[in-house]
């Protein structure tokens, strides 16, 4: 009972000590027992734990049961000695700690005297006997030797059970997080770090800040399922990248990675077109240079050089290449107005397509032509953007290939210290500068502009570790990371309006920042081009203060702490990147044509040529937002070693979310709950635009906050408009809108049990929870009165707005109310064996439950079947919230079930010989996959529940390094020559994702702004493993799935929608696309100069056997190519060499 209430005043004492701190470092524990030749148990045993690179030592003493923790140690080789009266000294070199995981030392004393030392040199292989969690290390000796296609470290996390994502082959070296995907979750739910500084941007968790140079980076850790409560921010899975630190020896090295497309094999599109079939000019150089040791100055600082170390390393990449696009364009008979080439089957269209008359009853335009005096000025202007159609042979659908120069370059400079001031005290900072400058060919869909993607980013960390005793460690962290964004477009006679006679008047002329951009055009058939959404810049700053407390009371390791972030975006980037129904991408207007507007041709192309769109939408004046928001975070834990053979981690961690508000306080909702519906406008039921006067614009809308701040003065133009306060509703709104979820504590176990000395069966468990950054889909500071935006259904191109000042619809997206943060459990059940030859082998059964995924929903959808009830009557008149368009609303109540076997087979470097086996059976289920995932059904979502997007059902990768033992005891000439080399590889094999069968074609009768519809599937649409096949061009009979039709023209396996009605079954996600394999290799040998000077030599070969990987087949069902596969991944052979030189 006294033990029992010591450790819990101990555990309330670190809480009340650690109030205002916290810290998730890449530390690690030193756990151990020493035992004497009989097994009993050795106390007071002295344990000293010494830093083989830099020196930095701990001491400590086995308590009564023997047992020994060595807590907040960084990863790194160490030599542990251990000395006890009456016994011979034991030293044990080239022990690994890893990041994170406890490592674990088992320690058999021999009688003699203490002058007499016992040498011992740690194996490689190494049982988890310490923690239940299931975590992951890529190590040093993978990273440099093993392939890595543009030298982003974040990839290797592939190599990994549980970890699906891209191909290991896939050439990235800029922001990638590599589309992963850990135990089934979202890429936006993991995590990554630098050096414990949060590397995920702020908008919307979409990609990495920067990439982290991998000559200084020391290890990758993958944590994956059951971390212990020191761990935050992610419902899925931990990226924490650790780096090296300087030694008491200089070192460094020079290098360069070369590609060119001489050695590089040609891409399948490109072989199949005469005029391109030699490979793309592609130059790709990546230099630099990385050097670390001792910071002194003789004889005055640091002079036995154990006290101040550095790391210092810049890196440049310089990438050439020529960009290619397969794109569908009108031919020109079609620019012309003439659609006589539709009234037969087409690649374009798999059936006939008749354009009528909707002037004359709806009859047929004589031979399918629109007559010059029917066509708008504005429709055929449009039309005339599209290029000429230039592929003699089709590629399927695609009849335009473009051409375009891509350069890019990157820097980074990477920084870190270490400084030893006392035995009691390390203190390491680690800073980068990443810069990213992309200039791609093909922004707008075709070459009419280039963009220019500039991204200066910066990740920064201090960390103070104090020991004021052996049994008790401070532990300080301070971090700050920054995401800059700048997208500018070149301004070029193609990307003008005017160049083309286009001269629609805007709805919002004023305040525009490219006047006569061009707009965005969608037509059912045909690629789409755009203006684009830029010029436009943000910037992302992240800040965290934290600490974290450790005591070692008897045979527990009690931990707890605070933490603090402080995180936003300067956000001039709100306008939807991606061109949605019902809205736009562009403030210059988006033009969205149907074939199934009413009162159009039954033909968007023709349409088009008519000059009647099925929506438009524009932007006004653009808004600046300053969006804020802290987390406050506590946790405690107890790892507990509760026997010799059984471990125990208990813990629980609390999280505070203060949703993002705006410093400036722009920035609006909609809340159903202030809308009045006496206070409503009144629609024009033919237009759809609201009566000016008639009713209060605003209505529902809602300023978060009580008034505007001091700092709205002068920046904000809606400040000053004093006709607008009581959108502050009375301030019964906070700043922040969204409810603060304080209840979201999450309990964790791990359990570890050694059942012999070569297994061990570890579980465990636990809640998660992931902060979410701001919205890139949903922009609460570019809603109206802020941003004012229009979308206008079935309207004129010649005149968008209708020739008058009347107001029009409101577009507005917004947030729920209720709006939870990502939450997760995780369970996993492991067997870890080992067994033999250096060889740890791990199974583990890991599950996942996710809850509150974010997706987005139209909460002004119109009654089902309210376009067709409602013939002459626009939309917008028939939605529940008159005067709005489109009220796209992000929520959390998305779930999700994973389930998998795990299956491990490792061996750590020894002997000249590693190798990694990493095996995932899995199933993911969900009911939305993405944060843009628009529910089709406003109401009722419940036939959504398919397989994740993610799903993949087997991944297989393996990886191996050997020193071949050829010519290493020949003569001095062949052993230079021939002897030394070295041989490593990644061996990926992948199934695919699945996709569904949808269009943007609304047959339910809701409206435009919900998303695509799901088709019905009325027979088997899986064929056969004899029958799939891929195709060449469009009358190729094979299919990858059922795509097929009966002589009348019906799709044997699917069909469309009835009318007023939404799918009526279960059938999102039940195609799997193709999957992928890859085969990378690599040679390479090092050249001695001189005993500490040498020359590395090395060729690479990624897809080495130019294996094709299919690209996924068509799912648009009214497309020729409909369930056929039209061309391949860009994933062919490509080869690189590099030379470095090493002191």
């Amino acid at each position: 009972m006294n033990h029992v209430r010591s450790v819990a005043v101990v555990t309330l004492l670190l809480c009340v000590l650690s109030l205002g701190a916290f810290a998730q470092s890449d530390n690690s524990t030193a756990n151990g027992v020493v035992r004497d030749p009989s097994s009993a148990v050795v106390p007071n045993a002295k344990i000293t734990l010494k830093n083989q690179a830099n020196g930095l030592t701990r001491e400590v003493k086995t308590n009564e049961s023997g047992n020994f923790v060595i807590p907040t140690i960084p990863s790194g080789m160490y030599t542990l000695t251990v000395e006890a009266a009456g016994f011979k000294k034991y030293e044990s070199k080239d022990n690994k700690v890893d990041p994170n995981l406890p490592a674990s030392f088992d320690v058999a004393l021999q009688v003699g005297q203490a002058s007499e030392v016992v040498e011992v040199t740690a194996t490689a292989a190494a049982l988890q006997t310490e923690s239940g969690a299931v975590g992951r290390i890529v190590e040093g000796r993978q990273l440099a030797d093993l392939q890595l296609n543009g030298r982003n470290p974040i990839f290797l996390a592939l190599l990994k059970p549980g970890v699906r994502g891209t191909n290991l082959g896939g050439f990235s070296y800029g922001m990638d997080q590599a589309g992963l995907s850990i135990n089934g979750s979202r890429t936006q739910d993991n995590l990554i770090t630098y050096d414990g500084a949060v590397a995920v941007r702020t908008r919307s968790n979409g990609t990495s800040i920067g990439s982290a140079d991998l000559d200084t980076t020391a290890e990758v850790q993958i944590m994956t399922a059951s971390f212990t409560a020191e761990y935050g921010r992610a419902a899925g899975g931990q990226i924490r990248v650790v780096s090296k630190s300087g030694t008491s020896q200089f070192h460094g090295s020079a290098y360069e990675y070369f590609r060119n497309s001489a050695i590089d094999a040609n891409t399948w599109s490109r072989n199949r077109n005469p005029s391109t079939n030699v490979v793309a000019p592609l130059r790709f150089n990546q230099f630099g240079y990385n050097t670390s040791g001792p910071v002194f100055v003789p004889g005055k600082l640091n002079k036995d050089r154990s006290k101040l170390f550095f790391t210092w390393s810049q890196e440049w990449t310089k990438h050439r290449r020529e960009d290619t696009t397969l794109k569908v364009v009108p031919t020109a008979k079609m620019k012309a107005g003439d659609f006589s080439e539709l009234l037969v089957p087409t690649a374009f269209f798999g059936s006939a397509q008749i354009v009528k008359d909707p002037a004359n009853g709806n009859a047929p335009f004589a031979g399918n032509i629109v007559p010059k005096n029917r066509q708008s000025a504005n429709g055929m202007a449009l039309l005339a953007v599209f290029p000429a159609a230039n592929l003699a042979v089709p590629q399927g659908a695609n009849n335009w290939y473009g051409v375009g120069g891509h350069p890019t370059d990157q820097r980074k400079d990477s920084i870190g210290i270490d400084f030893l001031p006392t035995q009691k005290d390390s203190i390491k900072f680690r800073g980068m500068l990443f810069h990213y400058l992309d200039v791609s060919p093909f922004p707008t869909g075709f070459a009419l502009a280039q963009q220019t993607f500039d991204r200066p980013n910066q990740t920064s960390s201090l960390n103070w570790t104090h020991s004021f005793s052996p049994t008790l460690i401070n532990e300080t962290l301070i971090t700050a990371s920054r995401d800059q964004v700048f997208i500018r477009m070149t301004d070029t006679p193609a990307f003008n309006r005017t160049t083309y006679g286009i001269n629609y008047p805007y709805v919002y002329p004023a305040g525009k920042d490219r006047p006569n951009k061009l707009p965005a055009v969608a037509i059912p058939g045909f690629s789409e081009y755009t203006g684009t959404p830029y010029p436009s810049n943000s910037t992302g700053p992240i800040y965290s203060i934290s600490n974290n407390i450790t005591k070692i009371l008897n045979n527990h390791t009690i931990k707890a702490g605070f933490a603090f972030e402080r995180a936003g975006q300067n956000d001039y980037d709100q306008i939807n990147v991606n061109g949605v129904p019902g809205g736009t991408n562009n403030q210059n207007g988006r033009f969205e044509f149907s074939n199934t507007r009413s009162g159009g041709s039954g033909v968007g192309l023709g349409d088009a040529a008519l000059g009647l769109f099925n929506n438009y939408a524009e932007i006004g004046t653009r808004s600046f937002t300053p969006y804020r928001g802290n987390m406050y975070e506590w946790f405690v834990q107890d790892s507990w070693k509760a026997t010799d053979k059984l471990k125990i981690e208990l813990g629980v961690r609390h999280t505070i979310v203060i949703p993002y508000s705006s410093l400036w306080g722009n920035m609006t909702v909609f809340d159903p709950k202030y809308y009045d519906k006496s206070k409503a406008v009144t629609v024009d039921l033919r237009t759809g635009n609201p009566i000016a006067g008639s009713g209060d614009p605003y209505n529902g809308i809602v300023i978060p906050g009580s008034s505007w701040p001091d700092s709205a003065k002068g920046r904000v133009p809606a400040a000053t408009d004093a006709s607008l306060q009581y959108l502050f509703r009375g301030g019964q709104e906070p700043k922040y809108y969204s409810n603060i979820d304080y209840g979201n504590f999450q309990p964790r176990i791990g359990v570890a049990y050694s059942l012999n000395p070569k297994t061990v069966i570890r579980g465990g468990a636990g809640k998660y929870t992931t902060r979410l950054g701001v919205s890139d889909s949903v922009f609460l500071g570019g809603n109206p009165p802020l941003q004012p935006i229009a979308s206008i259904p079935t309207g004129l191109v010649d005149n968008p707005g209708g020739g008058s000042l009347a107001s029009f619809p409101i577009s507005v997206t917004t947030q729920a109310k209720v709006f939870h943060m990502p939450q997760s459990y995780t369970w996993n059940l492991t067997v870890e064996r080992e067994i033999g030859f250096n060889t740890v082998l791990d199974v583990s059964y890991v599950g996942r439950r996710g809850l509150f995924g974010q997706r987005e929903k139209n909460i002004n959808q119109a009654a089902l079947g309210a376009v067709q009830n409602n013939v002459g009557i626009n939309v917008n008149a028939l939605r529940p919230y008159l005067g709005y368009g489109p009220i796209r609303e992000t929520f959390n109540d998305a779930n999700m079930k994973y389930n998998s076997l795990q299956i491990g087979v490792n061996r750590r470097f020894s002997n000249g010989l590693s190798y990694g086996l990493g095996y995932t059976l899995s199933k993911c289920m969900d009911d939305g996959s993405a944060q843009r995932d628009i529910v089709p059904n406003a109401y009722d979502a419940h036939n959504l529940w398919g397989p994740c997007t993610n799903d993949t059902r087997h991944v297989w990768v393996l990886n191996y390094i050997y020193d071949l033992p050829f010519f290493k005891n020949s003569g001095r000439a062949l052993k230079t020559i021939a002897g030394g080399w070295k041989i490593s590889g990644v061996t990926q094999f992948q199934t695919g994702t699945p996709n569904t069968v949808a269009t943007g074609d609304d047959f339910a009768g809701v409206g435009p702004g919900s998303g695509s519809q799901i088709w019905n599937v009325t027979g088997n649409p899986q064929l056969g493993n004899g029958e799939k096949a891929f195709m060449a061009n469009a009358g190729d009979p094979n299919y990858w799935f059922n795509g097929k039709r009966d002589a009348a023209g019906n799709l044997l396996a699917f069909a469309k929608p009835g009318d007023k009605t939404f799918v009526s079954g279960n059938f999102r996600s039940l195609i799997y696309n193709p999957g992928i394999q890859f085969w990378n290799i690599g040679v390479f040998k090092s050249f001695a100069i001189t005993e500490k000077q040498s020359f590395l030599i090395r060729a690479e070969g990624f897809n080495f056997i130019n294996h094709p990987n299919w690209g996924g087949a068509d799912y648009n069902p009214t497309s020729g190519t409909f369930g056929k596969i039209t061309g391949k991944t860009d994933d062919r052979r490509n080869m690189q060499i590099s030379l470095r030189y090493s002191f």
